[in-house]
Protein backbone atom coordinates (compact mmCIF):
# COMPACT_ATOMS: atom_id res chain seq x y z
CA UNK A 1 0.00 0.00 0.00
CA UNK A 2 1.40 3.40 -0.95
CA UNK A 3 1.96 6.39 1.27
CA UNK A 4 -1.07 8.40 2.27
CA UNK A 5 -3.59 5.73 1.28
CA UNK A 6 -6.37 4.97 3.71
CA UNK A 7 -6.45 1.23 4.53
CA UNK A 8 -10.24 1.45 4.84
CA UNK A 9 -10.46 2.25 1.12
CA UNK A 10 -12.35 5.53 1.52
CA UNK A 11 -13.51 6.75 -1.86
CA UNK A 12 -13.71 10.29 -3.12
CA UNK A 13 -16.02 11.90 -5.63
CA UNK A 14 -15.58 14.56 -8.26
CA UNK A 15 -18.03 16.74 -10.12
CA UNK A 16 -19.23 15.22 -13.41
CA UNK A 17 -19.56 17.54 -16.37
CA UNK A 18 -22.64 15.68 -17.62
CA UNK A 19 -26.01 14.54 -16.32
CA UNK A 20 -26.96 11.78 -18.80
CA UNK A 21 -24.94 8.89 -20.14
CA UNK A 22 -25.45 6.65 -23.19
CA UNK A 23 -23.23 3.62 -23.80
CA UNK A 24 -22.88 2.64 -27.47
CA UNK A 25 -21.44 -0.67 -28.65
CA UNK A 26 -18.35 0.21 -30.67
CA UNK A 27 -18.58 -2.99 -32.74
CA UNK A 28 -22.19 -2.35 -33.76
CA UNK A 29 -21.45 1.27 -34.69
CA UNK A 30 -18.44 0.24 -36.78
CA UNK A 31 -20.28 -2.62 -38.49
CA UNK A 32 -23.19 -0.33 -39.43
CA UNK A 33 -20.87 2.47 -40.57
CA UNK A 34 -22.53 5.02 -38.31
CA UNK A 35 -20.80 8.37 -38.06
CA UNK A 36 -19.93 9.01 -34.40
CA UNK A 37 -20.78 12.70 -34.53
CA UNK A 38 -24.14 12.08 -36.18
CA UNK A 39 -24.96 9.36 -33.65
CA UNK A 40 -23.99 11.61 -30.75
CA UNK A 41 -26.14 14.48 -32.03
CA UNK A 42 -29.16 12.21 -32.56
CA UNK A 43 -28.85 10.69 -29.09
CA UNK A 44 -28.41 14.07 -27.44
CA UNK A 45 -31.47 15.45 -29.25
CA UNK A 46 -33.54 12.45 -28.13
CA UNK A 47 -32.45 12.77 -24.51
CA UNK A 48 -32.99 16.52 -24.42
CA UNK A 49 -36.54 16.04 -25.72
CA UNK A 50 -37.37 13.69 -22.83
CA UNK A 51 -38.93 15.12 -19.69
CA UNK A 52 -36.38 14.41 -16.96
CA UNK A 53 -36.93 14.82 -13.21
CA UNK A 54 -33.46 16.33 -12.79
CA UNK A 55 -33.83 18.70 -15.71
CA UNK A 56 -31.84 18.63 -18.90
CA UNK A 57 -28.09 18.74 -18.77
CA UNK A 58 -25.16 17.65 -20.84
CA UNK A 59 -25.21 14.19 -22.36
CA UNK A 60 -22.10 12.02 -22.56
CA UNK A 61 -22.05 9.42 -25.34
CA UNK A 62 -19.46 6.76 -24.60
CA UNK A 63 -18.36 4.00 -26.95
CA UNK A 64 -17.79 0.75 -25.13
CA UNK A 65 -17.07 -2.88 -25.87
CA UNK A 66 -19.74 -5.42 -26.72
CA UNK A 67 -22.94 -5.04 -24.70
CA UNK A 68 -24.14 -8.59 -25.35
CA UNK A 69 -26.56 -8.98 -28.24
CA UNK A 70 -25.07 -8.58 -31.70
CA UNK A 71 -28.12 -7.95 -33.92
CA UNK A 72 -27.75 -7.60 -37.65
CA UNK A 73 -28.59 -4.14 -39.00
CA UNK A 74 -29.11 -2.63 -35.51
CA UNK A 75 -27.17 -0.60 -32.95
CA UNK A 76 -26.96 -1.67 -29.32
CA UNK A 77 -27.14 1.07 -26.68
CA UNK A 78 -27.55 1.26 -22.93
CA UNK A 79 -28.69 4.07 -20.66
CA UNK A 80 -28.74 4.10 -16.86
CA UNK A 81 -32.54 3.72 -17.05
CA UNK A 82 -32.30 0.67 -19.31
CA UNK A 83 -29.59 -0.93 -17.19
CA UNK A 84 -31.75 -0.60 -14.07
CA UNK A 85 -34.31 -2.73 -15.92
CA UNK A 86 -31.48 -5.07 -17.04
CA UNK A 87 -32.12 -4.27 -20.71
CA UNK A 88 -30.11 -2.94 -23.63
CA UNK A 89 -31.69 -0.88 -26.40
CA UNK A 90 -31.62 -1.92 -30.06
CA UNK A 91 -32.17 0.92 -32.52
CA UNK A 92 -32.20 1.38 -36.27
CA UNK A 93 -28.84 2.80 -37.45
CA UNK A 94 -30.63 5.20 -39.84
CA UNK A 95 -31.35 7.34 -36.75
CA UNK A 96 -34.29 9.12 -38.40
CA UNK A 97 -36.98 10.01 -35.92
CA UNK A 98 -35.00 8.84 -32.91
CA UNK A 99 -36.95 10.03 -29.91
CA UNK A 100 -37.00 9.51 -26.15
CA UNK A 101 -39.44 6.60 -26.48
CA UNK A 102 -36.89 4.73 -28.62
CA UNK A 103 -34.39 5.03 -25.77
CA UNK A 104 -36.90 3.65 -23.30
CA UNK A 105 -37.14 6.87 -21.33
CA UNK A 106 -40.17 7.39 -19.22
CA UNK A 107 -41.02 3.66 -19.17
CA UNK A 108 -42.43 2.53 -15.84
CA UNK A 109 -39.92 0.84 -13.60
CA UNK A 110 -42.11 -0.88 -11.01
CA UNK A 111 -43.66 -4.06 -12.35
CA UNK A 112 -42.43 -3.39 -15.88
CA UNK A 113 -42.28 -6.51 -18.00
CA UNK A 114 -41.23 -6.37 -21.59
CA UNK A 115 -40.40 -10.01 -22.17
Amino acid sequence: MGRGQDPGGASRTAKAGFSDLVLVCRKCAKRQGVDRKRLGRALKRALEAAPRPTGNGKVRVLETGCLGPCPKRMLTLATPDSLVRRRVILIDPVLDGLGPEALGLGAPLAGARDG
